[in-house]
């Protein structure tokens, strides 16, 4: 490690597996960063505790399981078992209500940052990265 800093470690909770593994291949050759995938949304917070990360992505999914009302209720829960961890929302633009919820939680301080699907590679490494 560059400068004798320390490895974040990112925890992305999502089912888009094709993403997960693009970040994971964008950031390989960081030394400061290394992203672990969680598909399964019931096990983020032992991810997280498992792997000691600094923060965690989590996809709110299109579909209903894993919308943004379910995504803000595990932010909360995990803001509570896992405070250390800073959490990111991945956000579909196009979804009006989505959008709106999770800029109030972020003005509410309940997520740290999000950023939506259309996000470049590059975007999304840098922004897990400043994380």
């Amino acid at each position: 490690m560059r400068g004798g800093g320390h490895l974040k470690t990112v925890v992305l909770i999502m089912q888009r597996v094709s993403l997960a593994q693009g970040l994971m291949a964008k950031v390989a050759e960081d030394p400061g960063i290394q992203l672990c995938y969680e598909p399964d949304y019931a096990n983020a917070d032992t991810a997280i505790r498992t792997h000691m990360a600094a923060g965690a992505l989590l996809e709110v999914s299109e579909d209903t399981a894993h919308d943004i009302g379910f995504c803000l209720a595990l932010c909360a829960w995990l803001r509570k078992v896992t405070p250390y961890c800073r959490l990111m929302l991945m956000c579909p633009e196009g979804q009006a209500e989505s959008v709106h919820r999770t800029i109030e939680a972020k003005r509410k301080g309940e997520i740290d940052d999000f950023v939506f699907y259309d996000a470049s590679l590059d975007y999304l490494a840098a922004s897990l990265q400043s994380l």
